[in-house]
């Protein structure tokens, strides 16, 4: 018995050893350690980030070239990082903010379905962008969920908690590697209208502070890296470079990561820095950027002709056949792991709870934000020719709707003739749930001229700044439109109208939000086969007012925040399907809204005190009067240089002119000037003396000798 109960213990024992084995070797496959090859090049520090993925966690399922989803993402870091690991090499994951409004998990300053998405990923360093920064309710959120789970990596150099004026996150961070330390910032550009939660301290004042200069002098690291949420051009960029480069080596490694703009941009700046990049990696998650720096050994060890091999990057497209590509894996190994498998079914599962994933119309093709105006598959000539006048207009009433060309995110996709829109694709058009504002009746005059005056700047472009719908006529055929607008977009115009004189504001709210009149829209135009009834089989959640998390402290959004220049975003620009769509009402007709009928409700003037109009974004704080900004400002600067270069020709002239007299009375004095005939030339000058010799001594008989007839000359 006790030679059986030990060999049964050996054989326990073996089995166990060989299960644990087997299950190493498991985890490791499923990974990938050893067995990829990464396409990518690799430094001294290696860096994997993403910035303004603006709620697409669940990938563009209608565009092969960024199919991937945060499944898809955390799976290739993690197959990547147990590479690095394998090989002794440093990777870390950054995030550069903004991952709010974009769909429909994040609407309007409700984070609760994200927020868990969101944790799930494995960040080294997250940075807080202007859209986290709006929302009251999102700022306690997550300072409850989000910072708790990434302690001493979620970094707001710039913000402040107003209820402790301490720094809302960490102002900085230094990332411990296996073979270098990089210290971390994360900078907010300056916001102007945050929540009333937090204060932006200007960039300016922020980068002279005693504990910025305390972390460049005082801590070892080996390389400087930026989160900046603000685009690469912007202007405080350069007083957080400058101020670095004074206090640090001059040859420490700088890195500055860009956002905001939804560019993919690289530069190596003008300036002689041979130590110094900046890189920006799209938006929208169409992107992920990979970058190598060198440490500060290296910069000391090579030339600096030397560092364009090692400061390196990448925009890698969010395709899962990319991601799979440059893996190195074989075309029989999966690119999702077991926890990325998870985190993507755990996306679907959020959106089939939100309704999101319900088909709602089927379009037959696409139509693009940036594409010329006129082009059929324009998405701004589908909404003024036919989603404004189906859906906010009565027929037979002159109305017309002004609204700025950054008012919606993304393209409507539904190509091909079994392909289909989701709900969620409807509400990336318009994320935003913008209220349909009536402003009043406008006379046609002014209406033409505002028109005009907000597009200024844009009459070569292929979409104007401001894009108008309904009938108005080459010449005035009635005397007043009724005005609509979008509620972002009405400070602007009611400041261009009150320099008219306008004073009939309505500015009252019809009850229509931008995102719902889309989605009435291609329920009622793009209705799929006979068995599609085109019903919501769950209700959308925004539908309820009460569910929309507005608070009185969240901040204004406005087209700086919104606007940023994307033009190249939201997909490719190729022609859709050319056929003619039927454009189908709902039954029995639609009324529209009209002004007075209905719940309405008026917003005061007041409200938008503080707006900053876009003609005066990027601008900074001063105490000078805005209204020198913007389009007026550059119009005002122009004639004002037109006539300066006037007035100089005329002064030029004018004192050309005096100073005639002035040279001639010099000359006279110097005796340069003298009524001297010996310097006429076209005489010869003996005969000339000759003849007033004679003159003078009354001769006047004998011609002289060796002369021509003195007939022949004229003397006076």
């Amino acid at each position: 018995n006790n030679v059986l109960a030990a060999t049964t213990l050996l054989y326990l024992l073996v089995a166990y050893g060989c299960c644990c084995r087997l299950f190493k070797l498991v985890d490791a496959a499923d990974v990938g350690d050893t067995t990829i090859a990464p396409k990518l090049s690799f430094g001294d520090i290696n860096i994997m980030v993403v910035t303004d993925v603006h709620s697409f966690v669940g990938g563009h399922p209608h565009e092969v070239d960024r199919n991937a989803d945060y499944g898809d993402f955390y799976s290739f870091h993690e197959r990547l990082k147990a590479y690095c690991d394998a090989h002794e090499k440093d990777l870390w994951l950054l995030n550069n903010g903004d991952w709010l409004h974009g769909t429909g998990l994040a609407m309007d300053g409700n984070a609760t379905s994200l927020l868990p998405i969101i944790r799930s990923i494995p960040w080294d360093g997250m940075n807080m962008g202007n859209h986290e920064a709006m929302y009251s309710a999102v700022l306690h959120d997550m300072r409850e969920s989000l910072l708790p789970a990434y302690p001493g990596k979620y970094l707001t150099s710039n913000v402040l908690w107003k209820e402790t004026m301490e720094p809302y996150g960490e102002r900085y961070q230094l990332l411990q590697g296996r073979n270098s330390t990089v210290l971390l910032f994360g900078f907010l550009y300056n916001m102007r209208n945050p929540s009333e939660t937090i204060e932006v301290v200007r960039i300016q004042d922020a980068v002279k502070e005693d504990w910025f200069l305390q972390a460049l002098t005082e801590t070892e690291y080996d390389a400087i890296v930026v989160l900046a949420h603000m685009e690469s051009d912007y202007r405080h960029i350069d007083d957080i470079y400058q101020q670095i480069r004074a206090n640090v080596d001059p040859k420490m490694p700088i890195q500055f990561i860009a956002g905001h703009s939804h560019k993919r941009l690289y530069s190596k700046p003008v300036r002689k820095d041979n130590y110094y990049r900046e890189m920006e990696p799209g938006g929208f998650f169409d992107t992920v950027g990979w970058v190598t720096l060198p440490r500060l050994s290296t910069a000391w060890e090579k030339s600096a002709s030397e560092m364009d091999k090692e400061f390196q990057h990448e925009f890698l497209n969010t395709s899962k056949t990319f991601l799979h590509d440059r893996l190195g894996l074989a075309g029989d190994q999966p690119l999702l792991t077991t926890k990325g498998e998870e985190l993507s079914k755990s996306i679907q599962e959020t959106q089939k709870k939100l309704g999101l994933d319900q088909v709602v119309a089927c379009p037959g093709k696409d139509y693009y934000r940036n594409v010329s105006i006129h082009a059929d598959n324009s998405l701004w000539k589908l909404w003024r020719e036919h989603v404004v006048p189906s859906q906010l207009f009565k027929k037979g009433e002159d109305r017309l709707m002004l609204v700025g060309k950054e008012t919606f995110r993304y393209d409507l996709r539904g190509s091909g003739k079994r392909d289909s829109m989701t709900l969620d694709d409807v509400i990336a058009i318009a994320p935003y749930m913008n209220r349909v504002i009536y402003v009043g009746d406008v006379p046609d005059w002014m209406v033409r001229r505002l028109n005009n005056t907000l597009n200024t700047y844009s009459t070569h472009n292929l979409i104007p700044d401001y894009v108008l719908a309904g009938s108005m006529e080459a010449f005035q055929t009635v005397e007043n439109y009724q005005l609509y607008t979008h509620e972002e977009d009405l400070p602007a115009i009611v400041e261009k109208l009150e320099k008219y004189n306008f004073q009939d504001f309505q500015n009252s709210f019809v009850g229509k939000r931008d995102t719902i009149y889309w989605l009435d829209y291609v329920m009622s135009a793009f209705r799929c086969d006979e068995l599609f009834d085109n019903k919501y089989s769950i209700v959308p959640y925004f539908y309820d007012p009460s569910e929309l998390e507005e608070e009185a402290t969240d901040g204004v959004l406005s087209s700086e925040d919104m606007g940023e220049n994307d033009e190249h975003q939201g997909g490719s620009e190729t022609n859709g399907d050319d056929d003619e769509s039927d454009w189908t009402l709902p039954p029995g007709g639609y009324a529209g809204y009209i002004p007075g009928q209905g719940e309405t409700h008026k917003i005061p003037a007041s409200h938008y005190e503080n707006y900053v109009p876009p003609n005066e974004r990027e601008k900074p704080p001063s105490n000078k009067h805005h209204s020198t900004s913007g389009v007026k400002s550059r119009v005002e600067r122009r004639k004002k240089r037109q006539k300066a270069i006037i007035k100089g020709i005329v002064l030029t002239i004018a004192v050309a002119i005096l100073m005639i007299p002035v040279v001639c009375g010099v000359m006279q004095l110097t005796g340069r000037l003298k009524d001297d005939d010996d310097e006429i030339g076209i005489y010869d000058r003996e005969e000339v003396r000759a003849l007033r010799r004679h003159r003078r001594r009354g001769l006047s008989g004998a011609p002289l000798r060796n002369m021509r007839p003195v007939g022949e000359i004229e003397i006076t």
